[in-house]
């Protein structure tokens, strides 16, 4: 079972400067599974939802193509901004954990909550 993405409040003092409604606020989600069909679970996760070139969007976030970096570990990132930004960003983590665990009950996550800017 994969670790749950904890919705931390203080993640508005990371960074460089405080964050406001204009901040974007990223979250990197790295992905280890020996299992394909994990890949193919983000990816059609990713691929079910509304696009704009190499973007998705749902929920007032925004979800970059999903990278594959070697057979077992792919990068993805939920990216957001505005008031609702840290709970849209937590719903979302919440949801791709559960598409990858129906992939792979081992999958292992390790969520990166990066400088908001």
């Amino acid at each position: 079972m994969a670790k749950n993405y904890e919705l931390n409040y203080d993640w508005h003092r990371l960074g460089p400067t405080r964050w406001t409604e204009e901040s974007t606020v990223t979250l990197q989600v790295d992905i280890d599974s020996f299992r394909p069909d994990t890949w193919e679970a983000l990816t059609g996760w990713w691929a079910a939802m509304p696009q704009d070139g190499d973007l998705a969007y749902a929920g007032g976030c925004q979800f970059p193509t999903p990278v594959r970096v070697t057979g077992e570990h792919a990068t993805a990132r939920i990216i957001s901004s505005g008031q609702d930004a840290f709970d849209s960003i937590a719903h979302y983590a919440e949801e791709l954990r559960g598409v990858l665990e129906a992939a792979d009950e081992d999958v292992a996550i390790t969520w990166t909550e990066l400088p908001h800017g």
